[in-house]
């Protein structure tokens, strides 16, 4: 199910950043256009909302999932915090979650100020693709 999903959104949290436990959730991103497919995917399964962002937990196979939806506007700049807190957070020496929490928050906040926004769904799903190439050649 989680490859599933990673087709439709990208890793981000404690996995992508590799600070996480063996007990850690998985926490997804996906645009909230598509919504639908990440319903198909979890059909059956129990929502629980989740704090963060409106999103939702879901459990398959004995593995936590955050569900993270973003507007198609916020897409590029979460997949860019996520890389630039992956290649610095170790070497930066925080381990609080909150701290780390309030860091990559930092970081979407300057790439939404700074990344030019998409103008129409189309220059979004050309990102998605884009992103979802990159990180499966990173597997």
């Amino acid at each position: 199910m989680i490859d599933k999903l990673l087709s439709i959104g990208f890793l981000t949290g404690s996995r992508a950043f590799k600070t996480n436990r063996d007990d850690s959730d998985y926490d997804i991103v996906y645009s909230i256009v598509d919504s639908q497919k990440i319903n198909e995917i979890i059909d059956g399964l129990e929502k629980v909302p989740s704090d963060y962002f409106a999103g939702y937990y879901v459990k398959n196979d004995n593995k936590t999932i955050n569900l993270i939806p973003v507007h198609p506007h916020e897409y590029l700049p979460w997949y860019l915090a996520t890389l630039a807190v992956k290649e610095t957070l170790l070497l930066s020496g925080i381990k609080d979650p909150i701290k780390k929490y309030s860091v990559f928050m930092g970081i979407v906040s300057l790439f939404k100020g700074t990344v030019d926004q998409l103008q129409n769904l189309d220059a979004y799903n050309d990102v998605k693709k884009q992103i979802l190439e990159l990180t499966n050649e990173a597997k």
